[in-house]
């Protein structure tokens, strides 16, 4: 029996450095490669997940960018002008026209299409401008944001209690007595509506439509929303400050409206 004790505590004391140091490696050093296998796959993973986050935002901007496009066509193919006219549908060919002015742009569609000069140029949104210039197969049209332009409007009020407030709408960076300002064309430049009833004050938000006036613009044609109005320096009238109803820097087609009367062109 002691001789049987004594050949297992040899075995016991033989193997101890060998269990001893498992231990220590399995505590130690295997630890520590499992931490790092661990840190390397999760590192692994994590740079997955970033890849397959970015290829989702990618499909959910693609997706995005198409449901704007298919809002944007079905408004041009539901799109009917407020006024009886016929209509030419034309792509935008370029921003800044042949005239390197700021506030234009090249459509391409021309006096072979039957537009002239003077026609307005629409959006469902509202009025975008009206043609400068007619080639052949191309057109220059003036927005209203250009100093240069000019459009005879009125606020859309209750003329039951107001009677007609109407002005003149002058393009962004125009001041009366002064040489015009050029602006950018991707700059919001807020559009001014002088000569207004002095002792009428407007509401912010007010629609402000086209009157008729002048025979370039068809009545009821919407041009933008009014934010403020004060009296002009001499007292004699109001001005109001009006921010357009298009994003003219957005703009890929245009609606020409022509010949009034007819059906809308092909």
């Amino acid at each position: 029996m002691f001789w049987q004790v004594g050949v297992r505590n040899f075995s016991r004391e033989l193997l101890y450095p060998y269990e001893s140091a498992s231990l220590w490696f399995d505590r130690t050093v295997s630890v520590r490669f499992r931490s790092l296998w661990s840190r390397a796959n999760n590192a692994a993973q994590n740079l997955k997940l970033e890849r397959e986050v970015a290829l989702l935002r990618i499909a959910v901007n693609d997706a995005d960018a198409r449901e704007r496009e298919i809002l944007r066509l079905r408004q041009a193919l539901d799109f009917k002008p407020a006024v009886k006219s016929s209509w030419v549908a034309a792509p935008v060919l370029s921003r800044g026209g042949t005239s390197a002015a700021w506030q234009s742009i090249r459509v391409a569609k021309g006096s072979s299409h039957g537009i002239r000069k003077g026609d307005p140029a629409v959006v469902p949104e509202g009025i975008v401008g009206r043609v400068a210039e007619v080639s052949a197969h191309t057109s220059e049209i003036l927005l209203i944001t250009d100093p240069n332009s000019r459009v005879a409007c009125e606020l859309e009020t209750p003329t039951s209690e107001t009677g007609v407030v109407r002005g003149i709408l002058y393009g962004g960076g125009a001041r009366p007595g002064g040489d015009p300002e050029l602006t950018l064309l991707y700059v919001v430049d807020p559009l001014r509506l002088r000569y207004l009833a002095r002792d009428f004050n407007p509401a912010p938000h007010t629609r402000v439509i086209s009157s008729g006036l002048g025979h370039t613009f068809p009545k009821g044609l919407l041009v933008g929303y009014l934010l403020d109005s004060r009296l002009e320096p001499n007292g004699l009238s109001r001005e109001a400050t009006i921010v357009p109803a298009v994003d003219m820097a957005a703009l890929e087609s245009v609606f020409i409206l022509s010949a009034r009367g007819g059906a809308h062109a092909q």
